[in-house]
């Protein structure tokens, strides 16, 4: 019997422990809206407040980690915390266990924002002028505080995460630098103003005004020594193969895919990108001898084959890529993308009937494919945001005039998105664009846009006088080529 209350003395406190482990607090909007808890590793809560907008969650079962909270944002949570979390003047105070963690955490946030700002370019412009004999030991403060700061907590997964979070966002900063560097925000006004010389106005020159703005907008460039130097601290000397810390930092993961983008750049590549024209096959080449974790590993592999699926003409040139991913993952959300961009290749390569849409016209009017059946279909997938869109629309309208009156439609497709359609609208009647100008119903997420795999634009498509694809991804109107395939056509 004395064992017996012993045991049952023991399940009591294994109880009430469990029930303390718990995220708590008052946050009003969540008596009229529910909030998502989520992580990398899968975890997706729903929390809902009483009507005062009190809420209590049980977070004994979950692993110690980087959340995301509802408007909240980032949280630090780990299984037999106590935390609260209110919303008081204006602000979120976080109380009790996971308190000193998380100020550390939105502390590193302030103190990164003061490096980034400028949308675009990442980095803040006043340090796109500053030396990296100067701005790299500006970082390194910066990391040394979070470490310093991170002394202070006694858990060891969040001083081991929050070091990480530090180094690999100085990395994601002067990744940006080094884009960058010498970029002076005094002298953009010219290229401003080239940027925004109608269409129809621009001559001959425009190109080369327009990259001498650009050129003229850096006072300074990185000697060879400072590249080498940036190139080694951003991509050299750390792990790739980390899957706590790919689960919880958003850094992590970006520097991972930057450093396989910037291998593929390199000489050990060469021989395949002279071969190869297709960049995800070489970037899932390089997945494959860089990363050996499961979890990391199987998210790229997923990201470069479905890219090189999409990017791909003609279905025997990544077969091999469909059917290995297929075999080896088992997620099957990669797998179902995967085969569905598979699938819609198959149903878009030359010489099959080309899938119908239907949008809505800058004129108010909705076309569909198969009203413009008798006649050819150069299609111009673009947007207005979308620089070498742009520079593409004098030579389309070249085209234009010289087919006026022969038997093929000049097709623009617009995948800005709805709330961009007076955008659009507005720049199509002050560049008098002509053709038939569309506006896809749902921007890249349109099925028309979809089957044809779309993930980068200008897209152009040729379609024959029975809706029957010509080409699944013809040549731009710049290119020689493309004139020379439509007089072969005698339209």
């Amino acid at each position: 019997m004395k064992n017996l209350r012993k045991t049952i003395l023991f399940l009591l406190v294994l109880i009430a422990f469990k029930t303390n482990a718990q995220l708590q607090g008052k946050i009003p909007s969540l008596a009229d809206t529910a909030w998502t808890l989520s992580n990398k590793a899968g975890v997706n809560l729903k929390i809902k407040g009483d009507k005062n907008g009190y809420f209590n969650l049980d977070i004994s079962n979950l692993q110690p980690g980087i959340y995301n909270f509802g408007d909240m944002g980032e949280i630090f949570l780990a299984p037999a915390y106590k935390t609260t979390v209110d919303f008081v003047d204006e602000r979120y105070q976080i109380k009790g266990d996971g308190a000193l963690e998380n100020n550390i955490l939105t502390d590193l946030r302030k103190r990164l924002q003061t490096f980034l700002g400028n949308p675009g370019y990442d980095v803040n412009f006043k340090y796109l002028i500053t030396e990296p004999a100067t701005f790299i030991p500006m970082l390194d403060d910066y990391v040394q505080v979070i470490s310093t700061k991170s002394e202070k907590s006694n858990n060891k997964f969040f001083k081991d995460f929050i070091r990480s979070e530090a180094a690999f966002s100085k990395r994601y900063v002067l990744y940006a630098y080094s884009r960058f560097y010498g970029l002076d925000s005094s002298r953009m006004a010219t290229l401003r103003k080239v940027l925004t010389i109608p269409i129809a106005e621009r001559n001959e020159n425009y190109k080369k005004d327009l990259f001498a703005a650009y050129q003229a907008q850096f006072s300074k460039r990185l000697s060879a020594e400072e590249k080498e130097l940036l190139n080694k601290t951003i991509y050299d000397g750390w792990d790739v193969n980390n899957e706590i810390f790919y689960k919880n930092s958003n850094y992590y993961k970006t520097m991972i895919s930057y450093r396989i983008d910037y291998l593929s750049t390199q000489p050990a590549y060469q021989n395949i990108r002279d071969s190869i024209k297709n960049g995800d096959l070489i970037k899932l080449k390089i997945t494959n001898n860089l990363i050996n974790n499961t979890f990391i590993k199987e998210y790229f592999t997923y990201i470069y084959s479905n890219g090189a699926i999409r990017k791909a003409k003609q279905p025997a040139e990544v077969t091999f890529i469909y059917d290995s991913f297929v075999k080896n993952s088992k997620n099957q959300k990669y797998i179902s993308e995967i085969t569905s961009s598979y699938q819609n290749l198959v149903a878009t390569v030359n010489h099959v009937q080309a899938p119908d849409f239907n949008f809505i016209s800058s004129t108010g009017n909705m076309v569909s494919l198969k009203s413009l059946k008798g006649k050819y279909v150069y299609i111009d997938i673009w947007a207005t945001w979308c620089a070498p869109c742009i520079a593409q629309i004098p030579e389309l309208k070249k085209l234009e005039e010289k087919y006026r009156n022969k038997n093929i439609y000049f097709v623009s497709i617009s995948v800005d998105k709805k709330a961009q359609k007076e955008d659009w609208l507005n720049f199509v009647a002050k560049n008098n664009l002509s053709g038939i100008q569309l506006m896809a119903d749902q921007d890249f997420e349109s099925d028309f846009i979809k089957k044809f795999g779309v993930n980068s634009i200008p897209r152009f498509i040729l379609i024959d006088a029975d809706g029957l694809i010509v080409d699944n991804n013809a040549k731009r109107p710049s290119d020689p080529a493309l004139a020379e395939q439509l007089q072969a056509l005698k339209l």
